[in-house]
């Protein structure tokens, strides 16, 4: 084959090579489930998927955040409220309780836990659990028909945390596991 004909080929052949990347190389660890990720993606927490609908500061003198922050502390000066709105799927064969001790960790190292909004309607309930093929928030709930379709998890945080100490991830327990799931909130 003369070498004209020869290069003829070749982009044909870098063509087919390329293809052949895309598709195979996702495939390769397609089975392992993430436990880190940002805001919007599935990440697994043991047989649990976590997702974060949304993460944003509430203003309790709004509606509907006023529903959000129902029965909470008026905040003093240089405090706010960071709603996270998630929803839970249990995948699992066993009830999940969701553990109390996750957390919002800053860039600084300043780490907050959740407060009980259970009296809301809207908030995620740390001490309910989610049967085996169940989600949270429940069907039924306030929290499945606000306009983010998520469970609400409540933090008290500095200003400085929310406004310049970004990204800030959400730390969640993994039983059985020394390290934690983590998701990097888009505040």
């Amino acid at each position: 084959m003369d070498p004209v004909r020869k290069l003829r080929w070749l982009p044909a052949a870098l063509v087919a090579a390329a293809l052949a990347i895309v598709f195979v190389l996702p495939a390769c660890g397609a089975d392992e489930e993430k436990t880190e990720g940002a805001e919007g993606e599935f990440i697994a927490v043991g047989d649990v998927d976590y997702q974060v609908q949304l993460t944003r500061l509430l203003n309790p003198q709004q509606r509907p955040d006023d529903a959000f922050v129902r029965g909470q502390a008026v905040l003093p000066a240089g405090e706010a409220y960071l709603g996270v709105f998630l929803r839970i799927e249990n995948d699992g064969d066993t009830p999940y309780k969701p553990p109390r001790d996750m957390k919002v960790v800053d860039t600084q190292g300043n780490e907050y836990l959740p407060l009980d909004t259970v009296q809301s309607g809207f908030g995620l309930d740390f001490g309910g659990v989610i049967p085996p093929g169940d989600n949270s928030p429940p069907s039924n709930s306030p929290a499945s028909f606000s306009p983010t379709s998520g469970a609400l998890v409540l933090f008290r945080v500095s200003e400085e945390t929310a406004t310049d100490n970004l990204p800030l991830v959400l730390e969640i327990p993994v039983e059985g596991e020394k390290e934690p799931a983590r998701i990097t909130l888009d505040v």
